[in-house]
């Protein structure tokens, strides 16, 4: 509940409240104010790109120039040219923490960065769970902000045209391309990036960013205990039937042979993890379900598809969703379904599939193995993702994340940031090859290797590359998600391990089983809300959608009986809180940047 009144402050107070508000945000100088630039004697740069293309690594600096439009910001170098600043100077950051970087402060990248640029950064790091009620209570509550917000994921289009209009961050389409040389290059190769950050007022507030196709765009898996389907003598279910029979004999039939002592578990979920929650992959037998990531605010969770004619509507009123509720029902209520489902997190799940007693765990929703099992461990080899299952209608999709690889980026200027041109300079660095290896792979020569002409990657090309530091272990080279990046190559593109259990061949492989039923009418996350419809979604997903989870988890337990009085009565509360309304907010927003670019005339 405070967590929801904290994101009501920020989509309700007026744009002139924030208007008022202190800290160092600078006013343009008047028209006709000259820029000063004094020219230099190039120096040597003291660091060396590690890979990519010669055109794209940095240049000695050859002028520094000074803005009157930024009275505060130190001059700053021409375009691509480094150390960014004569002398060191320190920028404040906000950053959402990820528990294996074991130090912000003498990271190897960040350290690099600084050597590189001559800026320092304070950080002001986030919670790993949870970050956005810390980003929405700074916004707020009127403290002083950061001068920027780097790789802080879960901010919204709707989130973006409320703060910008209301002065919490400021546009940056009439300074980024003067400054940024690698972002300018990554939009001219991914034109989709200027129209998904344009925002309804015409105004860009983030440095956008395009990926490559991935495993990751098959996210919401599924996993089986293959040596209990060998002990039970069955096969990979198929079918949502197929499934329950495998359940019942893991309940049943002690599939791990260890007697009534180490009872085993049928299914566990968690409400914590990527993709791990217990209804998203199962309702897909039954109707599209395209996210179920409890860990994200509310108004995330759209659980919304586009018709083929390109109408926007939503899953959880159809007879169908009453369908799939109906069979994770049956599943819970003859134990075959955990009771922790709905209160699970990752430590919890990790503890029970490593159970030291022995294997219990019959299945899983989740990402992937290093979300549920220890990275190097026995356990994870036990488990086989599930393809996607048909339910007793003949459906049987695979969400398919087609938007996964282009985003609003996570790089937003806050009113109080004192050089605006100098955090631009400073990001526009990741998007590079370099930056994009050495954040995702660490250094050449130690923590990843170019393999030699004729080794075979996991996809059964060509490998681009071979890990020493595995993703996710504890280490100290580079700060990972959600920054700015070049899409060099995708983890499918690793030299194939002779370990067949390693996470990026499971990852690809279980890719290539979802790709047949993947369902591709699904609506952008980044739709260009104006201020009042930014502010009328917002409340409306939320109150509908809290109320809908929270009434398929009383069906789901049986707390509340699934019959047509409550189903009917469930319908009718889901309209008086304005699911027409909804529906034509996101329509209207839907319309207005992406119909025409999908194919859709309206």
């Amino acid at each position: 509940m405070k967590r929801l009144l904290v994101l009501f402050l920020i989509l309700t107070v007026s744009a002139s409240l924030f208007a008022g508000g202190g800290g160092g945000q600078q006013q343009p100088a008047a028209a006709g104010a000259q820029q000063t630039i004094v020219n230099v004697t190039p120096r040597p740069l003291t660091v060396t790109p590690q890979y990519g293309p010669p055109e794209r690594f940095p240049q000695p600096a050859t002028y520094y120039r000074t803005n009157p439009r930024f009275p505060n910001q130190p001059p700053i170098s021409n375009i691509n040219g480094f150390p960014i600043v004569q002398q060191p100077y320190t920028i404040r950051l906000a950053h959402q923490y990820y528990s294996y970087v074991l130090d912000y402060e003498t990271n190897d990248l960040v350290l690099y960065m600084e050597e590189l640029t001559g800026v320092k950064v304070e950080w002001d790091l986030l919670p790993e769970v949870g970050h956005m009620d810390r980003v929405n209570l700074m916004f707020a509550s009127g403290e002083r902000l950061p001068d920027a917000f780097f790789g802080v994921t879960g901010f919204t289009s709707a989130m973006l045209i409320t703060l910008g209009e209301g002065g919490l961050i400021i546009p940056i389409d009439d300074i980024v391309f003067e400054n940024a040389y690698n972002y300018g290059a990554r939009v001219e190769l991914e034109p989709g990036i200027w129209p998904a950050t344009t925002m309804a007022n015409g105004r860009v507030y983030s440095m956008g960013t395009a990926g490559l196709p991935n495993p990751n765009q098959h996210a919401m898996r599924f996993w089986i205990n293959q040596p209990f389907l060998d002990a039970l003598g069955m096969q990979m279910p198929r079918t949502t039937e197929e499934y329950y029979q495998y359940l019942v004999g893991v309940r049943d039939r002690n599939p791990n042979g260890l007697g009534p002592s180490v009872q085993e578990i049928p299914m566990i979920a968690d409400i914590e993890v990527w993709h791990g929650q217990y209804d998203g992959f199962l309702m897909n037998a039954f109707i599209i379900n395209n996210t179920s990531n409890f860990n994200n605010p509310p108004a995330q969770r759209r659980r919304m598809f586009l018709t083929e004619r390109g109408e926007i509507d939503v899953s959880y009123t159809k007879p169908e969703w009453r369908q799939g509720i109906e069979y994770m029902h049956r599943l819970y209520s003859e134990g075959l379904m955990a009771p922790e489902v709905f209160s699970l997190t990752r430590a919890g799940v990790i503890a029970l599939v490593e159970n030291p007693a022995g294997p219990i765990v019959g299945s899983l929703p989740q990402g992937g193995p290093h979300e549920f099992a220890n990275t190097g461990g026995e356990r994870r080899t036990h488990y086989r993702v599930v393809p996607p299952l048909r339910g007793p209608n003949g459906v049987q999709w695979a969400f398919f994340d087609e938007f996964n690889t282009l985003g609003l980026g996570s790089f937003f200027i806050t009113r109080d940031a004192d050089a605006p041109e100098l955090l631009i300079k400073w990001n526009d660095y990741w998007f590079t090859p370099d930056m994009s290896t050495r954040n995702r792979y660490g250094v050449l020569g130690r923590d990843w290797l170019i393999p030699p002409e004729g080794t075979i990657g996991v996809t059964g090309g060509p490998a681009m590359y071979e890990e020493i530091l595995r993703w996710g272990t504890p280490q100290n080279a580079y700060i990972g998600r959600g920054v700015g990046s070049w899409g060099t190559f995708g983890s499918q593109h690793r030299a194939l391990s002779p370990d067949p259990f390693e996470l990026e061949f499971v990852l690809y492989n279980a890719y290539v089983a979802y790709q047949p039923y993947r369902f591709e009418r699904n609506v952008p996350s980044m739709l260009p809300f104006t201020v009042e419809e930014a502010r009328d979604f917002t409340m409306l997903n939320t109150n509908i959608i809290e109320y809908m989870e929270q009434t398929m988890a009383q069906f789901v337990t049986g707390r509340l009986a699934i019959n047509d009085a409550n189903w009917n009565n469930y319908l009718q509360t889901i309209d008086r809180l304005g699911l027409a309304q909804l529906l034509n907010v996101t329509q209207n927003a839907f319309d207005r940047g992406w119909a025409e670019t999908l194919g859709y005339r309206r």
